[in-house]
């Protein structure tokens, strides 16, 4: 019998999602993020507030950068 499956809340599912499209390269350096509406119909989540608290971790850990009326991109880390 497998083990239970831990619950995984949204946000990190989100951020782990990312972080792969950062790393892969689908989302280099400079690209502009979609909305948080766009985001949260991608990731089939019923809250875009779920989507702007994956952004701002990821903000806050320098992986991604906003300009306020502009968006949020992907930081250049070179």
């Amino acid at each position: 019998m497998p083990a239970p499956r831990k619950f995984e809340p949204h946000y990190r599912r989100i951020i782990a999602d990312i972080r792969g499209r950062i790393a892969s390269g689908e989302w280099p350096p400079g690209h502009k993020l979609p909305s948080t509406k766009a985001l949260a119909d991608l990731y089939e989540v019923g809250s875009q507030s779920t989507v702007r608290q994956a952004i701002t971790i990821l903000i806050e850990t320098g992986e991604l950068y906003g300009h306020q009326g502009l968006g949020v991109f992907v930081t250049d880390r070179e």
